[in-house]
């Protein structure tokens, strides 16, 4: 796959062509392999319906080569240090489609996950607990449908104002991995080294820590995984 099938589906996308989806699929890579964010090549794809730029996240449609990495779009002051005067590798910031942080969160009844009947698009709120202990009560929007085997969901973290009229509340839960774009970073990355990182939008601005355990070189960053999440 090169730039040039990217740019074909991309304009199929943009000009609304009203092809069957499961044409559509056929263009994509279908390896289901999940780096772009989404279970499946089925999944994006969906997304992409209505966020065209989003089949950029698929890293098997473009050569995804860079000598540098390219700064963020909207400039934040970077001192490596955070609230605390403690230091961190690099700046995790949210995909440029998402409308905030990506996580993967565990709740903390699994059980309620079937028994609130959440689904994609539901907007929830919880807090944070276990090895991360944030006091801060976050509110996201579900990104995909859930694993309601295993509990768990993908959202996007969004902020408080959107729980008011729709949220739905979740209790504790725990963070299973974060998602993300590394643009600005002050250490070279290596995959399965534990990092010390500042996300973007923490409203605290603490350190984070975290385990890379998949990162992929694109013409924007790097789009990195990280799990074991810790606080401080």
């Amino acid at each position: 796959m090169k730039v040039t099938q990217l740019n074909e589906i991309l304009e199929i996308l943009k000009s609304g062509d009203s092809r069957d989806t499961r044409e559509l699929v056929q263009l994509l890579p279908g390896k289901n392999c999940g780096l772009c964010g989404f279970k499946s090549c089925e999944d994006l794809l969906e997304h992409a319906l209505s966020n065209p730029e989003a089949i950029k996240r698929c890293v098997y449609l473009a050569e995804h080569e860079i000598s540098s990495i390219m700064p963020v779009r909207d400039e934040m002051e970077v001192t490596w240090k955070d609230m605390l005067d403690r230091e961190y590798d690099f700046v995790l910031d949210k995909f440029e489609d998402d409308p905030g942080p990506r996580e993967h969160i565990l709740l903390g009844n699994p059980m309620n996950l079937e028994r609130l009947g959440i689904k994609k698009g539901d907007i929830l709120f919880g807090r944070p607990v276990m090895g991360v202990g944030c006091p801060v009560t976050h509110c996201g929007v579900v990104m995909e449908e859930p694993d309601y085997f295993n509990g768990a969901v993908v959202w996007c973290i969004t902020g408080m104002m959107d729980a008011r009229d729709r949220g739905i509340e979740i209790g504790y839960y725990h963070i299973l991995a974060y998602e993300g774009m590394v643009r600005k970073k002050r250490v070279e990355l290596q995959l399965g080294r534990r990092y010390d990182f500042l996300p973007r939008y923490c409203m605290l601005q603490a350190r984070h820590s975290g385990l890379i355990n998949t990162m992929i070189k694109t013409t924007d960053g790097y789009r990195v995984r990280l799990e074991g999440i810790g606080l401080g």
